[in-house]
């Protein structure tokens, strides 16, 4: 549904190691379905 995305980034270490770091995003159509999901079941 393209509710989230992942963004990954490269960390470059001092030793000279590349690491990746994932983060998962919110997309703006994830946060308008999660609002109205919550609005609809009357958690907010």
């Amino acid at each position: 549904m393209q509710l989230f995305k992942v963004k990954e980034t490269a960390i470059n270490h001092s030793d000279g190691t590349v690491s990746i770091s994932k983060t998962v995003k919110v997309t703006g159509k994830g946060q308008q379905y999660f609002i109205n999901k919550f609005l609809r079941n009357g958690v907010a």
